[in-house]
């Protein structure tokens, strides 16, 4: 989380999303999209296709139905989520008895992929350090504003997938991975989010804030 007295940057890559991704990845779900199952790219890394003795997986059209239920109930991705879709016991999977075989099949695979993507994670953040830009931007978009902004914060959500994109699910703010690693693309999104939230939590600016 960044954090500067009045105002916080957290971004998250929650495990229960990342994991959730692989196992959809894995068996090639195609879940049906919603308001908040946007059509997220596959995985960057990509995931490991699941393998089955005997033949094809079965079941993926209820399974894929069932991984975007999960999704609904789930997101934006908090410990319980996690909880939910973890082994032994799948509770989030109770009566989701397609997408649990997946999950039990493909578990050890998720997890250890999402090592892999925890990796590149530190490595865009190492090489492309933002707070310093972060505090920058707040200051021109407060001058931009033309009043300093009271205390906010504002969670994103970063999943690893493939090339530079975002998207507003139900007022959460999600990016790729891609989108962070691309300092200046993510700064002229987040200057747009902050511009936003001015705007629409302050209201328009009086004569007398302005002088």
């Amino acid at each position: 989380m960044r954090s500067v007295g009045r105002w916080a940057i957290d971004l998250t890559m929650p495990q229960s999303l990342l994991l959730a991704l692989h196992l959809r990845d894995a068996a090639g779900l195609r879940p049906p999209l919603s308001p908040l199952l946007p059509d997220l790219p596959p995985l960057d890394p990509p995931a490991t296709k699941l393998r089955v003795s005997g033949g094809d997986l079965a079941g993926l059209e209820a399974a894929g139905a069932q991984w975007a239920d999960w999704w609904a109930e789930s997101f934006p991705g908090g410990p319980d989520a996690l909880t939910s879709i973890l082994p032994p016991r799948y509770p989030g999977l109770h009566g989701r008895p397609e997408l649990r075989g997946i999950a039990e099949l493909g578990m050890d695979d998720a997890v250890a992929w999402c090592e892999r993507a925890r990796e590149m994670q530190r490595r865009v953040v190492a090489r492309t350090p933002s707070a310093l830009f972060e505090t920058n931007l707040m200051t021109g978009v407060e001058r931009e504003l033309g009043r300093r902004l009271f205390p906010f914060s504002i969670g994103i959500v970063v999943l690893p997938v493939q090339g530079a994109h975002a998207w507003d699910v139900l007022g959460t703010p999600v990016i790729s991975l891609g989108l962070r690693a691309d300092r200046d693309a993510y700064l002229a999104w987040l200057h747009d989010q902050l511009v936003a939230i001015g705007r629409a939590r302050f209201g328009p600016v009086t004569p007398t804030e302005r002088s």
